[in-house]
């Protein structure tokens, strides 16, 4: 059975979010400084959402943007998150620390897991319980970053190669079904211009203002909006730039990008054994 701890209260201070995870939809909008990493990442997840079935569990879903693209492929979508990144508007079945989760063995059928891995500081472990509470032939759908800014500080600790990825699998026996990268080395320049323009700026503020503008709860609203004005040469030059570094790197990718340099990996393994 389940177990769901309280949520802690959360505050800007505390709060845990990862970019994939943190809206309720991904936003493929050439203006969303992160689209690059989304395309090549939608694209896969659609590619492959086919390998999910029966019971699924999401672990660190956050707002579980991604459900709707497994959902019709099993009978139930179970979800899991830190603790101290639990919304309150979300159920979740488990809140844990990974690698820890309280969930029997052998008793899934399918785990995703998504730009998660990083911030655990014992990832293979968390691999190794994945493993535990999969079913014999579970699928293991995961993504983690080659290339990342720091993120969720401080609770930022790794980033992967395939080769550590197909070396740690292997010793867990899960076999790797499909791996591909998420874009090549165009999109890894391009993705590292649009966190370049936005790490120019207080991220308090724009998550403020961005709470605002969705109808949520903003503290410190004022300072946020005269921080807005004052940055607001600044911000009109990011609306311009992004979606054209977008445009400009993703057909740079398509056409000549190198697979040897990417944003980071997508990962389709099967349990092989108990």
């Amino acid at each position: 059975m389940p177990l769901v701890k309280e949520k802690p209260k959360q505050t800007i201070d505390n709060l845990r979010e990862n970019a994939v995870r943190q809206s309720s939809k991904i936003n493929l909008s050439l203006f969303n400084y992160c689209f690059l990493t989304y395309f090549y990442l939608i694209r896969e997840i659609k590619k492959n959402a086919s390998y999910a079935k029966g019971t699924l569990l999401d672990i660190g879903c956050g707002s579980s943007p991604l459900e709707n693209y497994f959902s019709t492929y099993v009978e139930k979508y179970l979800k899991h998150e830190h603790p101290e990144a639990a919304k309150e508007n979300i159920k979740y079945d488990y809140l844990s620390e990974l690698p820890e989760i309280n969930a029997p063995n052998n008793s899934i059928d399918t785990i995703v897991s998504f730009a998660v891995l990083e911030h655990v500081s014992k990832p293979f472990e968390a691999l190794a319980e994945c493993k535990r509470i999969l079913k014999e032939n579970g699928i293991l759908i995961i993504y983690v970053p080659q290339y990342w800014h720091l993120h969720e500080e401080p609770h930022d600790y790794f980033r992967f190669t395939k080769y550590i990825l197909k070396e740690k699998m292997s010793e867990l026996n899960l076999e790797i079904i499909h791996l591909k990268e998420i874009g090549g080395s165009f999109a890894v320049v391009g993705q590292a211009f649009c966190n370049a323009i936005i790490l120019m700026f207080d991220l308090t503020h724009v998550k403020n203002i961005f709470n605002f503008l969705s109808g949520k709860k903003s503290d410190g609203l004022g300072k946020s909006i005269i921080y807005t004005i004052y940055k607001s040469p600044l911000i009109l030059l990011a609306i311009i730039l992004i979606p054209i570094i977008n445009i400009l790197f993703l057909i740079l990718d398509q056409l000549l990008g190198s697979p040897r340099d990417t944003i980071g990996y997508f990962v389709v393994a099967k349990k092989i054994d108990n």
